[in-house]
């Protein structure tokens, strides 16, 4: 009887250990201008969309520094690493005269607890 029960609590106890955490939807993220930046004549706007509230700031921050050092870069997937969530998006770049615009889209973060979430 001992090794039954003890089989069975085995049994359920490496079923339950190999559940994975699945990615939790999100539906209000914020959208909006986080920086301005005027340098040389030329106004550089640093928009983001669906961001958490928590990073936007953070997130903004290295988008812009992400732009600085990729100016040619103008359009696709990327993934920037904050302090507390590593965040994955598209990125694009529109110019339209001495306008830049920087625009960020996050679809996807994963938090350093374990927590993914992933934009509607």
């Amino acid at each position: 009887m001992k090794k039954i029960i003890l089989l069975l609590l085995l049994v359920s106890t490496v079923g339950f250990a190999q559940t994975k955490k699945k990615p939790v939807k999100y539906k209000y993220g914020q959208n909006g201008i986080e920086l301005i930046i005027n340098k040389n004549s030329e106004t550089i706007v640093v928009s983001t969309f669906q961001a958490k509230v928590k990073i936007k700031d953070e997130v903004a921050e290295k988008v812009y520094s992400y732009y600085k050092e990729n100016p040619t870069k103008d359009n696709g997937e990327i993934t920037i690493e904050g302090l507390t969530a590593s965040i994955t998006g598209m990125y694009s770049v529109k110019k339209k005269g001495k306008l830049t615009s920087v625009d960020f889209k996050y679809e996807k973060v994963a938090w350093k607890n374990g927590l993914v979430e992933v934009s509607e």
